[in-house]
């Protein structure tokens, strides 16, 4: 070492000891500019990874690259340091390690030996996974260089198995009824590079989840061109997730092999007279080889997660059965570890009791988690029998997140949604019997981070503040400046779009809304947040605490639109009140009915991804406006390029549902051609004008067909 060399770090050593002394500190800091010391000796890949995670972001924060060494005594004395270690290593702190999970993990700041440390320590490799996670995101970035405040944690997850469950929709195609040209792209993950797809799984893995969902539906093969294409991505993100130390679970929608744009000749579900549909070979066909099919990844899957009640094309129950033995088999023919599970959708009264009593106690029953779907003391029932009966329960997390995007998509902010839902359960049925595992819907990808996040450190402790956890979550991304403007945008969203309980939220309850009641404020706020991000620009010197798919300004970007709905809807409410002020004042109805005209501005999609039912404030806005018209009585008139864009979109549904016939299809104006869940009189309206325009012709009294339809017709 030389004088010079010496000195520097002489003056180093007295920097640190000086601010360690400052009054009221009691972290650790590792100045800018000084090699970071770590203390570790990885034993297995995994504990390399997290190693690799950890000296990564010293790096990037201190700029000085990290010095590992494997015992304390080999760094210099007064110079901090962070020790890795598992549970039953000693540590310089004595930290111990809670038992009963892998991912347990503790932290703890404090002094031995003349310096400061931090010591992660982890049940396993995957508990010191969860230590060094935490530390990144309790860490905070400052001129002088990276504090670990003072973290005295101890933690292990309140549900041993928590996955995300990663829905296949894109935005572009929706839901194989018709196509949105203009939809962004960025969303869909499909399209990632596989760098791209490997930090999109790694950061749900910062995000406290344990494993993956990955979700199998023809729908995908209608989008990839062929199963094999669809399943290929599917196994690079279940590798993926094997390398980060996840599990990885398979959905399989085990009796639904055609539709949403897929379609099979192969298949039928219809058995000749006399067999079961196990028995028809010609039924057995379409499932053999689907389910081999499916078999292809069971290497790559710790579990197996069936779906065959809904749509439920096998009509006789022993069927199901059988199908559904035929399908495990399989999947044990190449891994005979895997784990089964079944989701309880559609699934009827007696449904426990047949399980028991058709060999699949060892299955793992998913139960709902949408509220509206029990009755009073129904979940409670539930639980109740699966504990007389021996039964494993889970959760399928479906909606509490955001809505399926093929519906209602939209950028949501459920955490206080979460909250109450994870509250009652842990304080009621849990208590009953209780969960092993849950995974949540993760359908919007990078505009439904936030909600993913919440749940996701709730799901390890549901008396988490979701206020707070939105401050983790923006502040690790963003930077503490930045990351609070985009705080007040996802507030907005919060306000605006979910509120703070299911019935705010879901869209069939009576409580149910768009927008608070101060369209006023909601307008203001809009405008301000506006301004504030349409010119966002990231803080460079900031290192994102995630591993992030694209960059923080992208996911800005993608926030805005949503901002710029929520803005046009809450402008539309005051006209709305405005007119009703002048309808009390005595106003003519020419009047009345010009002003509604003007008000009648449907918000546009921009490039957001919309599902089905439409974007979701136009779709509110026409709900009110149609009231407003029957409350005062007022004729209004849709905008011709609205009728133009939605007849189009039922004639490509009508195409796809006849590009399933062999011949020519008939149908009637009924509820099944609705998927769009219109009025009736505008249903009624946009049928009539492809019928005026020459798309579909009248072929009996109640019956139509495309006026083309050989076009379509396989």
């Amino acid at each position: 070492m030389t004088v010079h060399s010496a000195f520097i770090r002489i003056w180093q050593v007295a920097l640190i000891q000086a601010v360690l002394a400052f009054p009221g500190f009691a972290g650790v800091l590792l100045p800018k500019g000084q090699t970071a010391q770590v203390v570790a000796a990885p034993k297995s890949e995994l504990d390399r990874r997290t190693h690799s995670t950890l000296t990564t972001y010293l790096d990037k924060v201190l700029g000085q690259g990290v010095r590992t060494v494997s015992s304390v005594g080999d760094v210099e004395k007064g110079i901090p340091c962070i020790v890795l270690t598992h549970k039953g290593e000693s540590n310089p702190l004595q930290v111990t390690v809670p038992s009963g999970h892998a991912e347990s993990f503790a932290l703890q700041t404090g002094k031995s030996m003349g310096r400061s440390l931090v010591v992660a320590s982890g049940n396993t490799d995957q508990g010191l996974k969860r230590a060094v996670q935490r530390l990144i995101l309790r860490s905070r970035q400052l001129p002088e260089g990276l504090e670990i405040p003072d973290l005295s944690l101890s933690e292990s997850p309140w549900i041993p198995e928590r996955e995300y469950a990663l829905c296949p929709w894109v935005p572009q195609q929706v839901r194989g009824a018709f196509v949105n040209p203009y939809a962004d792209n960025r969303m869909n993950i499909w399209l990632y590079g596989d760098q791209q797809l490997a930090r999109y799984v790694e950061m749900f893995d910062f995000f406290g989840y344990g494993g993956v969902q990955l979700m199998e539906t023809s729908y995908s093969y209608s989008v990839f061109g062929s199963p094999e294409a669809f399943q290929a991505r599917q196994r690079i993100l279940a590798q993926l997730a094997k390398q980060n130390g996840q599990e990885v679970s398979l959905w399989v929608w085990a009796a639904e092999f055609n539709g949403y744009g897929w379609i099979d000749p192969d298949v039928t579900y219809t058995p000749s007279p006399g067999k079961s549909a196990f028995e028809d070979p010609a039924v057995r066909r379409g499932f053999e080889k689907y389910y081999d099919h499916y078999a292809r990844l069971a290497p790559y899957v710790d579990r197996l997660i069936g779906h065959f009640y809904d749509p439920g094309h096998l009509e006789n129950q022993q069927d199901v059965f059988d199908y559904m033995r035929l399908l495990e088999k399989k999947f044990r023919d190449k891994n005979p570890a895997v784990k089964m599970a079944i989701d309880s959708w559609a699934a009827g009264p007696n449904y426990l009791q047949e399980l028991a009593d058709n060999g699949f106690s060892h299955y793992l029953l998913l139960e709902m988690s949408m509220p509206n779907l029990f009755k009073p003391g129904q979940r409670e029932r539930l639980h109740e029998e699966a504990r007389r009966l021996g039964l494993k329960l889970g959760i399928w997390g479906w909606y509490t997140t955001e809505y399926e995007t093929d519906q209602l998509a939209a950028l949501y902010v459920n955490g206080k949604v979460l909250k109450e839902f994870f509250q009652q359960i842990r304080g009621g049925v849990a208590r009953i019997h209780p969960l092993q595992y849950w995974s949540e819907m993760e359908a919007h990808h990078l505009n439904n981070i936030a909600s993913m996040y919440v749940a996701g450190r709730l799901l390890w402790d549901p008396d988490l503040d979701p206020d707070k956890l939105l401050e983790e979550v923006t502040e690790g991304i963003w930077g503490p400046d930045r990351g609070n403007r985009v705080l007040q945008a996802l507030k907005l969203v919060e306000d605006t779009r979910s509120g703070p309980s299911w019935k705010t939220y879901w869209w069939t309850m009576p409580e149910h809304r768009l927008g608070s009641e101060d369209p006023v404020s909601d307008a203001e706020r809009a405008r301000s947040i506006l301004q504030d991000l349409e010119s966002f620009k990231s803080d460079r010197t900031f290192v994102p605490k995630f591993p992030l798919p694209v960059s923080p300004e992208t996911l800005v970007e993608l926030i805005l639109p949503q901002l710029r709905q929520i803005l046009a809807f809450a402008e539309f409410r005051i006209e709305l009140d405005q007119i009703r002020a002048r309808a009390k004042a005595g106003a003519p109805k020419s009047d009345l009915e010009r002003l509604a005209a003007s008000a009648w501005k449907p918000i546009p999609e921009y490039d957001t991804w919309v599902g089905t039912f439409g974007q979701i404030e136009q779709r509110m806005q026409d709900q009110l406006l149609r009231q407003l018209a029957e409350e005062l009585k007022l004729s209004i008139s849709d905008p011709g390029w609205l009728r133009d864009q939605e007849a189009q979109r039922l004639l490509q549904k009508l195409q796809n549902m006849q590009r399933s016939r062999r011949g020519e299809w008939q149908f009637k104006k009924d509820r099944q051609l609705n998927e769009f869940r219109w009025p009736q009189a505008k249903m009624e309206d946009r049928f009539g004008k492809l019928v005026t325009d020459g798309w579909i012709e009248q072929t009996g009294v109640e019956t139509y067909r495309l006026t083309n339809w050989h076009h379509y017709a396989r």
